[in-house]
């Protein structure tokens, strides 16, 4: 027979092997073993490749097992010291009696004791008693719960279905049988499980273990696909084949990922050139999918629906049972398809995406940290960029929508490290130092710790009563302003930064300001509507004043810098998406001001029409790249037009619709000041429906979001006056 090189050889049968015969390495029997009734067994072989690479592995490996021989001594140490001690007390304890009598230490006393020890102080240098740890496998919680008919589904396999009986054996729906981490996902100390972990720390329970086929799912790709970059159904009918996906790639990484650095960029990009496996199946080619679709809309300057089609393609890789799977790839996957989802207008989709996406992040840990744990620097950070990512994006739709931040309170979870992006690499064993400069993580770091210092505000705001303007004001000194001190020079607002980091960077000034915005601008709007009062002669508190005065410095602010910001930086779809958005809620407070000053000639008067003619210039330049800001410019058009004088020779850059036919107005409109708070109210939150605009603010209803007055009395806002004259509340 023909014989074989020594490469070949090596991969062969032993059969095959022994008679120097080509093997075809079919398993589980290769061919010739098969027709000439041969017994086919493999064997490997023991020569292991001297390189640093698999040097490195083993040395890994030496050092997990060491550590974890050493928490093994330090658990058992631990325990005999406290049975030698509960003994101890007990005999202490007890009169001495015959020798016929006999006494023992119920067990359950030792777990009590061990419960109720303080689980931070020790007398000794001990390791305390934990009811949970991380995972002893891989650096994760992944868990796989899908049904054997569901796998074979999804990998096109036609397979006879198990019965619901051996299904229903592997269940744990109580979390109290499972002891390997690494296939329940996360089970915290209140779980049943964690107190069998506690008895049995190196048990692996008998429970006959689920039927996966997971790396068949990571492998199997359908033929008709075998010649996709990436695998879909749809390839062919949304034209996949035009799309310049390294473009769309680096697009996302080069703007996208320096605010929102949810995908480590070198791994992925690995992943994506086959250099290293492609994770979790076809979770991981929707992530691609949604990376290139994002790419692709951020980086846009022009109106494209490739985008639409790329999202598709990553909808079609997830169904419902894809829930039935947790792994960091479809948390990061339904993360980003939320916040793609938002910018494409369809809010509520992308709110329960989030949803999704939070409790997987719950059940896979990544709210934890754990003492000891053995991981790697990059696996660490990975899932701290992600947790982190997720609680900027929760709050900044709660704040969008007006909704409660649903975002748990025990988070025991570091932040990430600002360091360079190559600072920390799969071979990393040590953890850099933080850099002193904006970098890839600059900007999640910053407004979570913003968040993390205003969610309390934020919840006061939403809630009933309104607080009083002396609270705002504290809180706002106490939390606002203590976080921006903090902020370091090379982050602050006028400190210059590098292109690819200008967008995340102003972004986050204009949230400050929006939030402030937000605090104060219902007592902007008690303010101008009592002003109007003939009766109202009373000075406003100098609390009010303040809130009153900060409002529309923050309002001014955003209207400036976006403007500036636009009209010298790049304008892409990312910046113009939230550019209009903060830009809009500022405009609203001068227009409100403008419509109800009964001193038109005032300078203030002219500030706010110099406001409102540069927001509508801005929202015309920024309308090529977003058409939604078309649709503000007439708003504000319909708003505030009557009431702008003509405009002055040196900005006829700003063409501005005067009303035809109509004399500028020197009075403050007509319109009731109901029918501008419910007019306003829509425009702050778009996407409330008119039955709750008019169940919230029909008459009487306005007057009970405010607070109790400075003194602590409560003051109506309307009263036996008419609808337009109604009296200073704070007296």
């Amino acid at each position: 027979m023909e014989g074989v090189d020594n490469r070949d050889r090596d991969q062969a049968c032993n059969e095959c092997r022994r008679r120097k015969a080509r093997c075809d390495k079919l398993v589980p029997e290769c061919s010739p073993c098969k027709k000439n009734k041969r017994h086919c067994l493999y064997a490997r072989n023991s020569k292991t490749p001297l390189t640093r690479k698999y040097l490195t592995e083993i040395e890994e490996q030496l050092r997990r097992a060491q550590l974890q021989a050493v928490r093994a001594e330090d658990r058992a140490r631990l325990a005999e010291s406290r049975l030698q001690s509960q003994s101890q007390s007990q005999h202490a304890s007890i009169p001495e009696h015959s020798d016929s009598e006999q006494f023992t230490i119920p067990p359950e006393n030792v777990v009590e004791h061990a419960a109720t020890e303080d689980a931070g102080t020790y007398a000794t240098d001990e390791p305390p008693l934990s009811f949970e740890g991380p995972p002893s496998g891989p650096a994760d919680f992944s868990w796989d719960e899908q049904s054997p008919e569901a796998i074979q589904t999804e990998i096109g396999v036609s397979q006879s279905y198990g019965s619901p009986e051996e299904d229903d054996r592997t269940a744990d729906g109580m979390a109290s049988l499972t002891v390997d981490e690494n296939e329940a996902g996360y089970l915290g100390v209140a779980s049943g499980a964690a107190m069998l972990r506690l008895l049995l720390p190196d048990a692996n329970h008998d429970r006959p273990a689920r039927p996966t086929t997971r790396s068949s799912r990571q492998s199997t790709q359908p033929a008709n696909m075998s010649n996709h970059l990436l695998e879909t159904p749809l390839w062919d009918k949304l034209r996949l084949f035009n799309v310049d996906f390294d473009a769309a790639i680096n697009g996302y990484f080069g703007l996208y990922h320096n605010s929102y650095p949810l995908v480590e960029e070198h791994t992925f990009r690995a992943q994506f050139g086959h250099v290293i496996p492609r994770p979790n199946g076809r979770s991981w080619h929707a992530l691609a999918f949604i990376i290139a679709a994002i790419g692709h809309f951020t980086t846009a300057t022009d109106q494209t629906d490739t985008d639409r089609r790329l999202f598709i393609a990553a909808q079609s890789n997830l169904s419902i049972e894809s829930l039935e799977t947790g792994n960091i790839t479809l948390v990061q996957t339904l993360t980003l398809m939320s916040n793609y989802l938002q910018k494409k207008n369809k809010p509520n989709s992308g709110y329960n995406y989030l949803g999704l996406a939070l409790h997987m992040a719950m059940g896979l840990g990544l709210h934890k940290e754990f003492q000891g744990w053995d991981i790697s620097p990059l696996n660490m950070e990975i899932r701290r960029r992600v947790w982190w990512c997720i609680f900027v994006f929760n709050v900044g739709a709660a704040i969008t929508f007006g909704r409660p931040v649903a975002w748990p309170g025990n988070v025991e979870l570091s932040l990430p490290l600002n360091v360079s992006s190559r600072a920390i690499n799969n071979l990393s064993r040590s953890i850099p130092s933080e850099a002193d400069h904006i970098t890839t993580y600059s900007a999640v770091i910053m407004q979570s710790k913003f968040h993390m210092l205003t969610n309390d505000i934020y919840a006061r705001v939403i809630s009933m009563p309104y607080p009083t303007t002396a609270e705002l004001i504290r809180l706002d000194d106490d939390r606002i302003k203590t976080w921006e001190s903090k902020v370091p020079s090379w982050y602050s607002r006028d400190a210059t930064v590098p292109p690819q980091f200008a967008t995340g960077h102003a972004i986050m000034w204009w949230r400050k300001s929006n939030f402030r915005i937000i605090m104060y601008r219902p007592y902007v709007m008690r303010h101008v509507l009592q002003a109007r009062s003939q009766e109202s002669n009373t000075s406003m508190p100098q609390a009010a004043q303040e809130a009153y005065n900060r409002c529309l410095h923050e309002a001014e602010i955003s209207i400036n810098t976006i403007s500036s910001f636009w009209s010298s930086a790049s304008q892409t779809r990312l910046a113009a998406w939230y550019a209009l958005y903060f830009l809009f809620q500022a405009s609203l407070i001068p227009c409100v001001c403008l419509r109800n000053t009964s001193e038109p000639s005032s300078p203030m008067a002219q500030n706010w029409r110099s406001q409102i003619r540069q927001t509508m210039h801005t929202m015309k330049l920024i309308s090529p790249t977003n058409p939604s800001a078309q649709e503000c410019y007439n708003v504000i058009q319909r708003l505030c037009g009557p009431f702008l004088h003509p405009q002055p020779p040196d900005q006829s850059s700003a063409s501005l619709d005067i009303t035809p036919g109509s004399a500028i107005l020197e009075f403050p409109t007509q319109e009731s000041p109901q029918t501008q708070i419910n007019n306003v109210y829509a425009m702050m939150w778009p996407n409330a429906n008119p039955s709750e605009v008019d169940v919230l603010m029909q008459d009487g209803m306005w007057t009970g979001f405010f607070p109790d007055t400075e003194d602590g009395t409560q003051q109506p806002l309307g009263g036996p006056n008419s609808e337009g004259a109604m009296p200073y509340p704070w007296t």
